[in-house]
Protein backbone atom coordinates (compact mmCIF):
# COMPACT_ATOMS: atom_id res chain seq x y z
CA UNK A 1 0.00 0.00 0.00
CA UNK A 2 2.78 2.50 0.89
CA UNK A 3 5.32 1.31 -1.67
CA UNK A 4 5.00 4.59 -3.58
CA UNK A 5 5.98 6.69 -0.55
CA UNK A 6 9.51 5.36 -0.10
CA UNK A 7 12.06 8.20 -0.05
CA UNK A 8 14.27 6.46 -2.60
CA UNK A 9 11.58 6.29 -5.26
CA UNK A 10 13.11 8.06 -8.28
CA UNK A 11 9.80 9.58 -9.33
CA UNK A 12 9.36 11.15 -5.89
CA UNK A 13 12.89 12.55 -5.96
CA UNK A 14 12.42 14.06 -9.42
CA UNK A 15 9.08 15.58 -8.44
CA UNK A 16 10.65 17.03 -5.30
CA UNK A 17 13.55 18.51 -7.25
CA UNK A 18 11.14 20.08 -9.73
CA UNK A 19 9.18 21.71 -6.93
CA UNK A 20 12.43 22.81 -5.26
CA UNK A 21 13.94 24.58 -8.29
CA UNK A 22 10.63 26.28 -9.04
CA UNK A 23 10.44 27.54 -5.46
CA UNK A 24 14.02 28.79 -5.52
CA UNK A 25 13.42 30.56 -8.82
CA UNK A 26 10.32 32.22 -7.38
CA UNK A 27 12.30 33.37 -4.32
CA UNK A 28 15.02 34.93 -6.49
CA UNK A 29 12.45 36.64 -8.69
CA UNK A 30 10.70 38.15 -5.66
CA UNK A 31 14.01 39.30 -4.18
CA UNK A 32 14.89 40.89 -7.52
CA UNK A 33 11.56 42.71 -7.65
CA UNK A 34 12.04 44.00 -4.11
CA UNK A 35 15.52 45.27 -4.98
CA UNK A 36 14.15 46.93 -8.12
CA UNK A 37 11.35 48.62 -6.17
CA UNK A 38 13.82 49.95 -3.58
CA UNK A 39 16.16 51.28 -6.26
CA UNK A 40 13.29 53.03 -8.07
CA UNK A 41 12.16 54.57 -4.78
CA UNK A 42 15.67 55.83 -3.99
CA UNK A 43 16.01 57.28 -7.50
CA UNK A 44 12.64 59.01 -7.23
CA UNK A 45 13.43 60.52 -3.83
CA UNK A 46 16.75 61.88 -5.11
CA UNK A 47 15.10 63.28 -8.23
CA UNK A 48 12.35 65.00 -6.20
CA UNK A 49 14.92 66.48 -3.80
CA UNK A 50 16.92 67.81 -6.75
CA UNK A 51 13.79 69.34 -8.30
CA UNK A 52 12.90 71.06 -5.00
CA UNK A 53 16.43 72.42 -4.75
CA UNK A 54 16.27 73.78 -8.30
CA UNK A 55 12.91 75.45 -7.62
CA UNK A 56 14.25 77.06 -4.44
CA UNK A 57 17.25 78.42 -6.37
CA UNK A 58 14.97 79.90 -9.03
CA UNK A 59 12.79 81.52 -6.37
CA UNK A 60 15.84 83.02 -4.66
CA UNK A 61 17.14 84.35 -7.98
CA UNK A 62 13.78 85.89 -8.85
CA UNK A 63 13.56 87.54 -5.39
CA UNK A 64 16.87 89.33 -5.96
CA UNK A 65 15.42 91.46 -8.76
Amino acid sequence: MFDNLTPMNLENILASLTIMWQGLLAIFIVIGLIILAVQITIFSIKKIAQMKEDIEKKVEESDKY
